[in-house]
């Protein structure tokens, strides 16, 4: 039985943009080819001869008008801090057509919005992108974020600290060259202080283990911890059906915006699962988290809306899977606790 896709969501985020732009073709050795386009325009022509309204003063006129649309980076970036999916993220990059220079500034500049999570996110992906990236671009990338730090600071006044740190992440990571410090051109008073904070961070003792978690505790050391702390909460629940702990166990782990990817970790878990009621359980579990708020009803959706868009994979191993996954969305649509809509 196939799973019928949810009509608001064929591929897309939460604010409704579709994700994977299509390929532009142009591009070479170490590019992603073209950038997105911002806008789209709409050509309107004259009206036809026989309207009995029509204007020949209009014979020749077009009027262009522009459409308000995410920036396709930005909707990429924004799917890649819900589900934390490097492969996935790097395939649409690739199919966006991004510059890299482009790519590596705004990722940088998005992060600096977020928190610690976000942040390690970006690092490890700016990691996998290389070599696609080469360490060429990636500093092209850095140098042209370190000229618009004047500009930056106006909306990330931490901005030139946080820089530094991907800087000197970079370098440890063996991304960037070391000798992209020494060799930086600082076109303004905040590249030169963001040069010098990065020099101090790769001088320092145990530079290695302290840049390796440079965006502190928040991180969760990470994604694959986030991961495994919530595939081991589900299991637990499974054998002790202790709300109380499982609750005690979301809060400790104290990562919302990773809430869609552990939704789509139990509805996964469950799928694999023989015994009916070791289902019932990980559904019992879900049910109780939005019940309780624990998880919001969005982020529910979003986990259900990811396991739908991977489902084709996920009946290779377990081909019941499409069957189960809609007796799934009917339980929780039915216990109220997945929008109606879905």
């Amino acid at each position: 039985m196939d799973i019928k896709r949810p009509k608001e969501n064929d591929r897309k985020p939460s604010n409704m943009i579709p994700g994977s732009p299509k390929k532009g073709g142009a591009g070479g050795k170490g590019t992603w080819g073209v950038g997105g386009m911002d806008d789209l325009k709409a050509v309107s022509t004259s009206r036809d001869r026989r309207d009995p309204n029509y204007d020949s003063d209009e014979e020749d006129s077009v009027v262009i008008s522009k459409m308000d649309l995410a920036n396709p980076l930005e909707t990429v970036l924004a799917e890649y801090f819900s589900s934390a999916d490097i492969s996935d993220t790097l395939k649409n990059l690739k199919d966006l057509n991004i510059e890299p220079i482009t790519f590596v500034k705004k990722s940088i500049v998005k992060a600096m919005e977020k928190q610690a999570f976000e942040r390690e996110l970006i690092s490890q992906l700016l990691l996998a992108a290389h070599p696609t990236i080469t360490s060429d671009k990636l500093e092209d990338g850095f140098q042209a974020t370190m000229d618009a730090l004047d500009d930056i600071v106006l909306d990330n006044p931490d901005a030139v600290n946080i820089l530094a740190k991907f800087i000197a992440r970079s370098v440890i990571d063996e991304i960037l060259a070391p000798s992209f410090i020494k060799n930086a051109n600082p076109k303004n008073t905040l590249a030169e202080q963001c040069i010098t904070e990065a020099n101090v961070l790769l001088n320092q003792p145990f530079r290695s283990e302290r840049l390796a978690h440079v965006w502190g505790p928040g991180d969760l050391h990470s994604v694959k911890k986030l991961k495994e702390e919530s595939s081991l909460l589900f299991e637990e629940f499974i054998n002790t059906g202790d709300t109380k702990e499982a609750d005690k166990s979301i809060r400790e782990l104290n990562a919302p915006h990773f809430h869609p990817q552990l939704v789509k970790q139990a509805l996964r878990l469950a799928l694999t699962k023989e015994e009916e009621e070791k289902r019932k359980k990980i559904l019992q579990l879900l049910a109780f988290l939005a019940k309780e708020d624990l998880i919001c009803k969005d982020h529910v959706k979003k986990g259900f809306t990811y396991c739908v868009e991977s489902i084709d994979d996920l009946k290779l191993d377990t081909p019941k899977a499409p069957t189960l996954l809609q007796e799934f969305i009917k339980t929780a649509k039915t216990e109220g606790w997945l929008s109606q809509d879905f």
